[in-house]
């Protein structure tokens, strides 16, 4: 039994001692790694340390964002007040009969130029024209009788009494030739003044009653336009004062001028009425168009001012983005007058800077810029490129 034995405790023996060499090698982290572990492990360094290197290598590089620039300076720059309205006539105004009759001849048609006075239309007039030479036979009849009259008087051939009846006879007479020839007047239809028939209101052979509107005749020399102002606009406006007036259906403006502003205020509208005088008008500004009125209310001469399109606004607040080497910054300004295109800076400008008026959209203070027209203006920026795609440009513009 003893010689069994024995094998059995070299066995357990060098089991013991294997185990034990492990443990040491494992606490003193010098155990080898072999087989596929030691293989895993180096693979997960490899690709550590690659993954570190791609970070480094691949990091996206910062582009400047493409701009236009121009440059604060001193330029004219005038408030202005628009208004619409229509061009009226000096004067335009209907015609009416003057008698109630039918209509036995029209001598115009619209569009006809005619004097003062000239005859435009006349009613059936024959019973009118009897009665006017039956008057003018009885006041020669008693003419007649009064200068025989006068001829006996002075040879005191019949009282003072007589003459004077004879006289009282004659007045009465010329009366009534008066009266008559007023009858046969009204059943004329006369122009009130030179001008154009606009409109014939009535027909050959129709009936009408007195007073009855038969033509419109207008008078288109001068011509004139009315517009309403607010109170404290027209404040600002004079007499005489220059206006730009353009007719809807004309590709250029008109001259006028300010000929009369009314004293009182309508006070249901709170405005006033300005009557401006068009001089030297188109013919074809007709009478009745449409017109847009612009009225300069303020100037200002030699104002420091940008474009229109640099500007930033973030609701009440207007900033703009100033230009500096290759770089912006953003600044709240505080504006002035402005015009169709440039706006007068009153605050956070100084005269010379340069700012952003396209592509300020996605810009920040800090960011990286390329002044795509900076040569043109003498701006100089370090990171001047002139291979800039005609394209990028053209997207640009667009974009704002």
């Amino acid at each position: 039994m003893s010689i069994l034995k024995k094998p059995v405790f070299l066995v357990f023996f060098l089991l013991l001692l294997v185990v034990g060499s492990g443990a040491g090698l494992y606490f003193t982290d010098n155990l080898p790694a072999v087989g596929p572990l030691a293989n895993l492990g180096a693979s997960a360094a490899t690709a550590d340390s690659t993954a570190s290197e791609e970070e480094k290598t691949d990091k996206p590089e910062i582009l400047p964002v493409p701009v236009e620039l121009a440059q604060a300076s001193a330029h004219g720059i005038s408030a202005y007040y628009r208004a619409a309205s229509v061009i009226e006539a000096d004067r335009l105004v209907d015609l009416t009969s003057r008698t109630a009759g039918r209509v036995q001849s029209i001598v115009v048609e619209e569009g006809d130029w005619v004097e003062k006075d000239s005859v435009l239309a006349e009613l059936e007039n024959a019973r009118e024209k009897i009665q006017l030479q039956k008057a003018e036979l009885t006041l020669s009849d008693k003419k007649r009788l009064l200068d025989r009259n006068k001829e006996m008087l002075s040879g005191e051939l019949i009282s003072q009494q007589e003459y004077d009846d004879v006289d009282s006879s004659w007045k009465l007479a010329k009366a009534e030739r008066d009266l008559a020839a007023i009858t046969l007047e009204d059943t004329r239809i006369r122009a009130a003044f030179s001008g154009r028939i606009t409109d014939r209101k009535i027909v050959l052979g129709q009936q009408i009653p007195m007073n009855t509107p038969a033509f419109t005749l207008g008078d288109f020399e001068p011509l004139r336009v009315r517009i309403n102002l607010p109170e404290a606009v027209a404040r600002k406006v004079s007499a005489g004062q220059r206006v730009l007036v353009s007719p809807e259906a004309l590709d250029h403006s008109l001259d006028a001028k300010v000929e009369r502003i009314s004293p009182v205020v309508d006070p249901a509208t709170s405005t006033v009425r300005l009557t401006l005088l068009l001089e030297n008008a188109d013919e074809l500004a007709k009478v009745g168009g449409f017109a847009k009125v612009r009225i300069t209310t303020d100037s200002h001469h030699d104002a420091l001012s940008i474009p229109k399109l640099a500007l930033v606004e973030e609701g009440a607040l207007r900033s703009v983005f100033i230009a500096a080497a290759d770089t912006v910054r953003k600044v709240e300004i505080r504006t002035g007058l402005y015009d169709e295109t440039h706006v007068e800076i009153l605050e956070g400008l100084n005269n010379g800077e340069f700012i952003v008026t396209v592509g300020q959209g996605g810009l920040r203070t800090g960011a990286l810029i390329k002044a795509l027209n900076g040569e043109a203006l003498g701006y100089e920026s370090p990171n001047d490129d002139s291979s800039v795609e005609a394209d990028t440009v053209a997207a640009l513009s667009e974009n704002n």
